[in-house]
């Protein structure tokens, strides 16, 4: 098993530990509003919002990737530099 599996499952425990372990139901106002829920959604929820915003920050936005550019071969040209 590879370390970065072993740090995502022991991580992934020690939140299904502080979950169980916090159930009390908490009031949450976000500007305008008032929210009641228990406290095990919230967790779910900013676990669930944490990955997405993790995912989408670390996806490539670059179409080809640098190690795929560079090794591409040029094209060939001819004694003026054109194809």
């Amino acid at each position: 098993m590879r370390v970065r599996s072993v740090v995502i499952i022991v991580l992934l425990l020690l939140f299904l530990i502080v979950v169980v372990q916090n159930t009390e139901v908490v009031s949450i106002r976000l500007l305008f509003w008032d929210f009641s829920m228990s406290r095990i959604i919230l967790l779910a929820l900013s676990l669930v919002v944490g990955v997405v915003v993790g995912f989408l920050l670390g996806r490539p936005w670059r179409k080809q990737s640098q190690y795929a550019m560079s090794r591409e071969s040029p094209e060939p040209q001819d004694k003026n530099g054109q194809n």
